[in-house]
């Protein structure tokens, strides 16, 4: 196992510098990475079209904001890899789904979040990233080593934001611009400071799929689950001090869930609920992550597990990540990440 000095990258710069500087950083190693990534991430045969990922990465990739453009470009100058292969290692998430499990509340003073990332390849995944934009909001993200993209953050006005996977039947609306989640959230990460920020930001871009997005202000304390469709968006009212989410909608219109989806839910809340009742003798982090760690809400899968999982607390900048390891929340090496600014 790598320390977690190994596994936590710091940059700062133009995007194209920052790019090109992580890029030269992990070298050939960045091609080795997405070769296997790609093989690995789509376990059925029929679950990945490598014809279509092929032909429509580029022109995907040139639908982007123009840093992320720029940054991209970068990596691939500084790994000596083509741009088409970059672009295929990020637009392979549009090809394919996933699954997560969160949980977000107030605990004593402050508002504090829980995630399992659950996903295919757990080698690929446990590495943190300091990314310090010129001209935008500097952030703290989790994924695979190298990623400019991000489905978990933090920026450092303490604002945290991350998505889990929700299933939709609309499309983005004619004439609207509209992005990849994970995109749409790195692009907000870097540029709000608080969830009326990330509201404003959602009625101005569509979605190229859904997600159920946990937003907590460190600031205010504040926090929310907002569920999102590529054309709409709800936010799901607390009922008490917390809440949880896996992979269905509860605001914006109920459907039937999957299985997996309500059991994960269903067991979270009784597992908060528990807590709630004893709340004078919490023990943080160790509480949320023996809920992430629950064998009836962690993903166990031989192919598909929870690969990384995070507990922290934006208001005091408490944060702890697993560094490797699978399932990430029983068996991760969870290690505390000190606050960057």
């Amino acid at each position: 196992m790598n320390s977690s000095s190994d596994r936590i990258g710091r940059y700062a710069g133009t995007p194209r510098e920052i790019g090109r500087a992580v890029g030269l950083e992990l070298g050939p190693r960045l091609g080795e990475n997405i070769g296997r990534y790609i093989r690995e991430r789509p376990r059925r045969p029929d679950a990945l079209d490598l014809g279509a990922l092929r032909r429509g990465a580029l022109p995907w990739l040139r639908t982007l904001p123009q840093h992320f453009q720029d940054e991209l470009e970068g990596l691939a100058e500084g790994a000596s890899l083509p741009l088409q292969r970059v672009a295929e290692w990020n637009y392979v998430e549009s090809c394919v789904d996933d699954g997560c499990s969160g949980f977000v509340g107030r605990l004593g003073p402050h508002a504090w979040v829980a995630r399992n990332n659950d996903m295919f390849a757990p080698d690929a995944w446990g590495y943190a990233t300091i990314r310090e934009v010129t001209g935008r909001i500097p952030t703290l993200s989790f994924g695979q080593e190298g990623d400019v993209f991000t489905a978990t953050g933090v920026n450092r006005d303490r604002l945290w934001l991350h998505h889990q996977a929700l299933p939709t039947s609309d499309a983005p609306r004619p004439g609207r611009p509209h992005l990849n989640g994970w995109v749409l959230l790195t692009d907000m990460l870097e540029t709000c400071s608080t969830i009326g920020d990330v509201e404003a930001r959602l009625g101005e871009v569509d979605r190229d799929e859904g997600m159920l997005l946990f937003a907590v202000d460190g600031k205010s304390d504040e926090f929310a689950i907002l569920e999102c469709a590529c054309s709409r968006v709800a936010r799901r009212a607390p009922t008490g001090p917390w809440l949880v989410g896996a992979n269905h909608a509860c605001a914006l219109g109920r459907t039937a869930p999957a299985d997996s989806s309500q059991s994960r839910h269903t067991r979270m809340e009784a597992m908060a609920t528990d807590l709630y009742a004893r709340e004078a003798r919490v023990d943080l982090p160790a509480d949320l992550i023996a809920i992430l760690a629950d064998d009836q809400v962690e993903r166990r899968g031989q192919d598909f597990s929870t690969v990384y999982a995070n507990v922290g607390c934006p208001a005091t900048g408490e944060l702890w990540f697993t560094f490797g390891g699978h399932p990430a929340a029983s068996r991760g090496e969870w290690l505390p990440i000190a606050w960057p600014w």
